[in-house]
């Protein structure tokens, strides 16, 4: 099973200079809960991942304010990352950080380039894909 036949192509993203309420509002409206983060739209050059919590967590609860607060700033770089022909069967995705008490629930598909090309939520429920925990 390769990546480019399970992801989402051409997925949402947030703009490295975005806000966190403009990346927590994209969420809302969209009914999603991780979104790359990218260098711009046009370009699509991954950065990074940031979600709902990571924007609660780290922005909000952090005293930061998410007006003015850049997604850039938050966005996690702990995300798997594979390219279309990435053969999932048996890959394995790991907690990374001893802090870290969930895994991460994404995979971001990414060309040569680093360009965002497709994005695979919740790899924990795909069959051939191994969440090994510590």
């Amino acid at each position: 099973m390769l990546a480019r036949e399970i992801m989402i192509p051409e997925p949402y993203v947030a703009a490295a200079g975005a806000t966190s309420a403009e990346v927590a509002l994209l969420m809302r409206a969209k009914d999603i809960s991780v979104v790359p983060v990218v260098d711009n739209p046009k370009d699509r050059r991954y950065l990074g991942t940031i979600s709902d919590r990571d924007i609660v967590m780290e922005c909000v609860a952090g005293g930061h304010d998410p007006t003015t607060c850049k997604a850039h700033t938050h966005a996690r770089q702990d995300t798997a990352v594979v390219t279309p022909d990435t053969e999932l069967q048996g890959y394995k995705i790991e907690r990374l950080d001893e802090k870290d008490t969930h895994i991460r629930s994404t995979i971001v598909v990414v060309n040569q380039d680093r360009r965002v090309v497709g994005f695979i939520p919740h790899p924990e429920f795909i069959q051939g894909i191994v969440i090994v925990r510590e």
